[in-house]
């Protein structure tokens, strides 16, 4: 079974989610898909009484409790899809879902150029002062476009907890995490709140049109 929550989330809102799904009976796993906080619940078929207090909540945008290979591949990544083939009681069970699924995880992945670098998105994409959040591999990346045209790309998880993905906040020209008000500059550095680190920062550069996310030193 899958939960599937709104896009905007208060901090309060994730700290009662966060206590509903430590008193399940159940494993769960929290992950931030795309632009969606998801909570996948490995458990057998049966009532469903555990779950009502977290299945009612606000919160819940939706529940996916026999997704199809449509529904998986619009939130989670190839490995996430193959982890829940292999893991996850039911989720994928039954031919129909199989051969999709061979097809989906067979994608071709992000263009790389011989350097290494990865392909983000057509600089056009992004207007000056702007953000977009793309997902490299299994990583989702932040990459802000300044008003002097300079990019910036950062991880776009938040340090203080995986399942939390910032927002970069034009105005204020810092980048926020609205799960517990975690502040970023665009660099990564910590201004204020309980991130323990930096996001990781990644260089980006222009051709042709294209941005590219710099490989990591080795």
């Amino acid at each position: 079974m899958l939960l599937v929550f709104r896009r905007e989330l208060t901090s309060e809102d994730f700290d009662r989610l966060e206590d509903l799904a430590a008193a399940l009976p159940y494993d769960a796993k929290w992950s931030r898909r795309r632009d969606r906080l998801v909570l996948r619940i490995q458990r057998t078929t049966g009532e469903e009484e555990d779950l009502q207090p977290l299945i009612r909540d606000e919160a819940v945008a939706y529940v996916l409790r026999d997704p199809s290979e449509a529904e998986l591949s619009r939130l989670f990544s190839r490995r996430d899809l193959l982890d829940l083939s292999l893991a996850t009681t039911g989720l994928l069970a039954g031919g129909a879902l199989l051969a999709p699924l061979v097809g989906y995880l067979a994608a071709p992945s992000k263009e790389l150029t011989p350097g290494g670098d990865v392909f983000l998105a057509r600089a056009a994409t992004i207007r000056p002062g702007r953000s977009k959040t793309v997902l490299v591999g299994d990583e989702d990346w932040l990459v802000i476009r300044t008003d002097e045209n300079r990019y910036h790309a950062l991880s776009a998880t938040c340090t203080h907890s995986d399942v939390c993905q910032v927002k970069w906040e034009e105005q204020r020209r810092q980048v926020i995490c609205p799960c517990h008000r975690g502040v970023f500059d665009m660099n990564g550095s910590v201004l204020s709140g309980p991130p323990p680190r930096p996001l990781e920062y990644r260089e980006v550069v222009e051709r042709d049109g294209n941005l590219y996310l710099k490989r990591r030193s080795t």
